[in-house]
């Protein structure tokens, strides 16, 4: 008798409640799947009169607080090149000259919010920055003057590659692309 209630058991839980545990596995396995969050930033170098003033920078006006390169995520359906062309315009109030998208960064750990890639991007711009959006500030800074410090992500690399480009080291950026309107 105790053998027969045994197996009852047994085969209730092998076909009933097994297939049921699957199903739980199968779902977590779906939810544990999240793409990054992809973003844009611009190294806006400033010229007047033809002279280099220097780069944009804002302090931001949300959490993560600090200093950052202008930029923010592109929306679903924007491909990369209208985003910051529009991030840009949103936070820092500047058409851009001559974007290139500079390089790639996708370090998991660069924003502790969560995981995003940002394809950073160099352009000109022949104005100063008006600070909007999520800009509490935007001003200009002579490369000799970052602070390094304040930095906030991972934007102290993203300079120092850009120095080590316009000091003579291609390898770190990509080709300049081609814009009908620019």
């Amino acid at each position: 008798m105790k053998h027969n209630h045994f197996f009852k058991c047994l085969l209730l839980f092998l076909f009933i409640i097994t297939p049921s545990l699957n199903h739980a596995n199968e779902v977590a396995g779906k939810q544990a799947h999240k793409p990054p969050i992809l973003t844009t930033t611009a190294i806006i170098e400033i010229y007047e009169r033809n002279q280099f003033k220097g780069i944009v920078l804002i302090e931001r006006g949300k959490a993560p607080f600090g200093k950052a390169i202008p930029g923010g995520k592109v929306e679903y359906g924007e491909t990369v090149e209208n985003a910051v062309r529009r991030e840009m315009m949103e936070e820092v109030n500047l058409q851009l000259f001559d974007l290139r998208q500079f390089h790639v960064y996708s370090d998991p750990t660069r924003d502790f919010r969560h995981h995003s890639v940002e394809v950073a991007h160099t352009a000109k711009a022949f104005q100063f920055p008006k600070a909007g959006d999520d800009a509490a500030k935007a001003f200009v800074v002579a490369l000799e003057n970052i602070p390094w410090d304040e930095l906030a992500f991972d934007h102290a690399q993203v300079l120092k590659d850009y120095i080590a480009w316009r000091n003579g080291n291609d390898s770190v950026a990509m080709p300049l692309l081609q814009s009908a309107n620019h």
